[in-house]
């Protein structure tokens, strides 16, 4: 990674910076930002002025009191990405939110790559490109989808914690990642590579072609590329961890008479285990026994030859892993065409053109559907006499009672996997004059426009109704196996209850469901259904603004100025499929949606040199920035930034900014429509020992079981229901903005005396109020049972429980009695957000055995990371810190070194050692399960390049992950909170580029 801004080169080391191609400080951005005049003309600007990411304003030696960290296209090139979300990923001021690993876990969301800044979300970071706006990835959002973006034209990344909203507007609350791209290329560059994993059949590839031309005698430069990248999808099945099936379970050694530590844990890791409730052929309770079905059709006793941990868990039994169909990288390829285009008019204005197409195409493979329970009737066609004779012996003959009906809990992997096929289309155009208006005043008009298509298949989405009405197979007068409702057009189905509707009459195939296998693929062709879903995001832009480095002089030097008018629209689209929508299907029952904005903004800055030359003050300025927009959503909002940068001497300077961000709602905020959604709830009246949200886990044990009671549940509640819970969650059009207050202040430090070396260090802060969310199911049903005044809360309002005996809902799912069987979690400007921590960056350059060498290392220490989630309950906070999703210390420490035609770069990535529980859920009780810490890790990544003399030739190879380090236990960087860890393994690349 590159030199940061933060190092504020001064004009006696710009030329040094310049032609170093890993530097990447204010003199970095000169060759790109300054305009040229033409030959003979008088140069209207200083060479050495500058525009850094977070200003507008261009500086002559020294940068924004902002801290400004990047990487060099020189750097990505080292790393051997062939993409680049994961590698802005692996910056510790990014969290890693969107990987490709974890890119699936979302309906849609398959091959995305989204930035999150300081963890704050993606909503909240805003993504440009030269310092534009780019149109957003996905349906309601203006988030970038950044792999859309070409990574063989991006000359560098600057990234910007806090105070920009003033000077780019909403969306910046947490910082900016501002993508800069070359703007000039001589000649043509191809450039492949190729790796494959060390487990597993996974590998990716890439092609790329770049070009630059001069053309109308010089006046003018294009640049041009075309990229292909792919890589394959791989399953957790395909890694040697992936196989293992250890889980949690209670510690026969558990010794209640002593504390619950880490030497007494209440909870350990056994395996092989999983889950005995579900499985293959099918699952079912007769008698006070489980029996199971095997692949011929015969059924026979669950075995248990291990201990169980309540109903569904089992060690050394017959399980099921529920996970080991699932992708953990889903198949991706990306196509992307771009040009660049600069044209002088004359020697004072200049037209300047970008465009982009790039088309993704991600396809995953998902967990099929599955079903707790299915209902048997008695007449069932495919009954075996063994079978018949047991329902009969039980007295399950009637399947509209649950107590008196078979009951087959299934995961349906013979009816077909279900998965997600999405293609992303992505076109931006910008397009716009600079130049100067005189000898002092520049300016810049442009219009930018850009737009999204998302087509999504949703693999094997089953209609529901055709699966229930097919299973119902039932003999004709001929002997013939039928479907019932072929038979009968009034005919109940058993699991809703309700007669089968239209659509489960038209073609009925009947099949059976007793084995893994036993589904007809004739019928699996009728009731299976790929659902469609297309999505449009459109953003347009018009943008003028004027700039002048020295407005006029005070006596510590020229004031800057700059300032301008922009008006912007977003609008999205969302069609869903229409069976989909009825919830007919099993894919959530989610609505079209639509929605669209304006907003008109009026910005400025300026920048004040206070004193100069004094003792102890070489220089000392201070920034001011504003912004007002009107939005045709939230009304008016203010944005405002105030920074100084003190300059103590040539090697030291001190630096510091407030500001104040908003956010406005987007669209899918403010207008989505109440829809159907699922949520994973460790329910906070359970009361087994070591389980997550537990009561014993509770601040006040006492206070949680009293109010458990109260709803009714028993003292020994154990929640039984085995999947994820159903609720409603949407938009809500009264939203209004969030905002931000970010503080930051720090120190670079350049010693005469130590050449070559650069360090900088910056403390940060950024509080949000009023923060636009959804509460977590599970925090509402936590709260409602926290509460001292009892249930009679409204968290108790948005938890429905079911009654005693049970409740079945309209989709055929049984809910144990008291489990929670629906919640209602709407979006909210719920109470505030806090993160604070401090950025350290130290860079080293060397010679060393007659070549140049470089260390640069990267890392934030988290302070805090605090979630506020209700307004009513203002000083009660959860504290994340420590957490897996939040290490104290994420950094990197790269090593570079040049001799000659040869090349090598070592990068270490490093994350702290954190809690696999929540830190308030390990304060209560540090011993609920062991390990309840993962150990530091550091991943290792090698390139080695080679210039073959004489030739446009240049050949590497690269090895990620070199030790082959697996994720912590039972962790595979699938979901948000592991997504720091490397699930893929030892991964080895070679690549070559030839340029002529």
């Amino acid at each position: 990674m590159a030199v940061p801004n933060s190092f504020g080169l001064h004009r006696s080391r710009l030329t040094a910076a310049l032609v170093s191609a890993i530097a990447f400080s204010a003199a970095g951005a000169a060759g790109a930002q300054q305009a040229a005049p033409a030959e003979g003309a008088a140069a209207p600007t200083d060479i050495d002025a500058v525009t850094v990411t977070g200003s507008r304003i261009k500086r002559i030696g020294f940068v924004t009191p902002s801290p400004v960290v990047g990487i060099s296209a020189e750097e990505i090139r080292a790393t051997g990405a062939v993409t680049i979300s994961d590698l802005m990923t692996t910056l510790p001021q990014l969290s890693a939110t969107y990987t490709m690993g974890n890119s699936t876990r979302a309906i849609g969301t398959a091959g995305l790559g989204l930035l999150d800044l300081r963890g704050m979300g993606s909503s909240r970071t805003l993504v440009l490109v030269n310092g534009r706006r780019h149109v957003g990835g996905v349906s309601g959002s203006t988030s970038v989808d950044i792999n859309t973006i070409p990574v063989e034209l991006i000359e560098r990344v600057e990234v910007i914690t806090g105070g920009a909203s003033a000077v780019y507007g909403a969306d910046a609350v947490a910082g900016v990642v501002n993508f800069i791209m070359k703007k000039k290329f001589d000649g043509y560059e191809l450039r492949g590579q190729t790796g494959d994993a060390s487990e597993g059949d996974f590998s990716r590839s890439f092609f790329s072609f770049t070009g630059g031309n001069e053309f109308a005698g010089g006046r003018g430069s294009v640049v041009y590329s075309a990229e292909y990248s792919k890589q394959d999808n791989f399953g957790r099945g395909d890694r040697a961890i992936g196989r293992r099936n250890l889980i949690s379970m209670p510690n026969p050694a558990y010794d209640r008479s002593r504390p619950s530590t880490q030497d007494n844990p209440q909870r350990v890791f056994m395996g092989p285990g999983g889950n005995s409730s579900i499985s293959y052929g099918g699952t079912f309770d007769a008698g006070g026994k489980r029996y199971q079905f095997d692949d011929n059709g015969t059924f026979r006793p669950t075995r248990y030859d291990g201990p169980r941990d309540g109903a569904n868990t089992c060690v050394n039994c017959d399980f099921v892993d529920l996970n080991n169909v699932a992708d953990l990288q889903p198949a991706f390829d990306r196509y992307s065409v771009n040009a660049l285009v600069n044209f002088d008019i004359n020697e004072n204005h200049k037209f300047f053109f970008e465009g982009k197409y790039t088309r993704t195409e991600s396809q995953f493979n998902a967990q099929p559907a599955f079903d707790q329970p299915l209902r048997i009737r008695r007449d069932n066609a495919y009954l075996s006499p063994q079978l018949a004779a047991l329902m009969d012996a039980n007295g399950l003959r009637d399947p509209n009672d649950a107590a008196q009906a078979l009951q087959i809990s299934r995961f349906n992997v013979d009816a077909g996997r279900r998965g997600e096929d999405v293609e992303r289309t992505t076109q931006r155009y910008v397009a716009g004059l600079e130049g100067f208006l005189n000898e002092n005043w520049s300016y810049e008009v442009s219009a930018n426009y850009g737009q999204t298509e998302i087509d999504r298949l949703n693999l094997n989405n089953r209609i529901n109704e055709r699966w229930q009405a097919g299973m119902d197979a039932v003999r004709d007068a001929s002997g013939n196996i039928v479907c019932r409702v072929s038979l009968d057009p009034n005919a109940i189905n058993p699991n809703t209850r309700q007669r089968y509707h239209e659509i489960a009459r038209q073609g009925c195939v009947p099949f059976q469901v007793f084995g893994n296998g036993a589904v007809d693929p004739r019928a699996a062709d009728w009731f299976n259904y790929d659902a469609r879903n297309r999505t449009k995001l459109t953003q347009k832009v018009f943008s003028a603004s004027v700039a002048n480095s020295a407005l006029f002089e005070l006596p510590a030097g020229g004031v800057g100025f700059a300032g301008g008018v922009e008006w912007r629209k977003e609008s999205s689209q969302e069609i869903t499929d229409p069976l989909a929508a009825q919830g007919l299907t099993f894919l959530n029952a989610i609505p079209s949606r639509k929605g669209e904005y304006t907003v008109k903004e009026v910005f400025a800055e300026t920048t004040i040199p206070l004193l100069a030359d004094l003792p102890g003050i070489q220089r000392l300025s201070m920034d001011v920035a504003g912004r007002y927009s009107d939005y045709s959503t939230v009304g008016e909002t203010k944005t405002w930034n105030v920074g100084l940068d003190w300059a103590v001497n040539d090697s030291f300077r001190v630096r510091a900014s407030l500001a104040q961000a908003v956010r406005a709602p987007n669209i899918g905020e403010l207008f989505n429509p109440a829809t159907q959604n699922f949520a994973t709830i460790w329910d906070p009246c359970d009361v087994r020992p070591g389980r997550r949200n537990s009561v014993n886990t509770a601040a006040d044990p006492a206070l949680r079981a009293r109010n458990c009671a109260a709803l009714g549940l028993p003292a020994n509640f154990n929640d039984n229901y085995g999947g994820r819970f159903p609720g409603t969650s949407g938009g809500n059009p009264d939203l209004k903005v969030e905002t931000a207050r970010s503080f930051s202040y720090g120190f670079v430090w350049q010693p005469e005396f130590f050449e070559g070396f650069g360090l900088s260090v910056d403390y940060w802060r950024v509080n949000l109020k009023d923060a636009i969310d959804a509460v977590s199911a599970e925090a509402l049903a936590t709260r409602c049972v926290d509460s001292p005044g009892g249930i009679g809360n409204k968290f108790c309002g948005m938890i429905q429980r079911a009654p005693a005996g049970g409740f079945v809902d309209s989709q055929g799912r049984a809910f144990p009695a008291g489990s929670i069987s629906n919640w209602i979690a709407l979006t909210e400007n719920v109470a505030r957000s806090r993160r604070a921590g401090v950025d350290v960056e130290a860079d080293y350059r060397f010679e060393a055995f007659g070549g140049q060498a470089a260390l640069r290392f990267v890392g934030t220490r988290l302070i805090t990371s605090r979630e506020w989630s209700f307004q009513d309950f203002p000083n009660d906070y959860r504290e994340y810190l420590n957490y897996v999703g939040d290490p104290r210390w994420r950094a990197s420490l790269n090593a570079s070194y040049k001799r000659g035609d040869w090349r090598a770069s070592w990068d270490l990535r490093y994350i702290h050692t954190n809690l696999r529980v929540e830190p308030w859920s390990y304060q209560s009780n540090p011993g609920q399960v062991s390990p309840i810490r993962n150990g530091s890790y550091t991943y290792h990544n090698l390139q080695v390049g080679y210039k073959v003399p004489g030739t446009g030739l240049d050949l590497y190879v690269g090895a990620d992950n070199v030790f082959d380090k697996d994720p912590p236990l039972g962790y595979f960087g699938e979901t948000e909170d592991n997504s720091n860890y490397d699930n893929i393994g030892r991964y080895l690349y070679v690549g070559a580029s030839y340029k002529f």
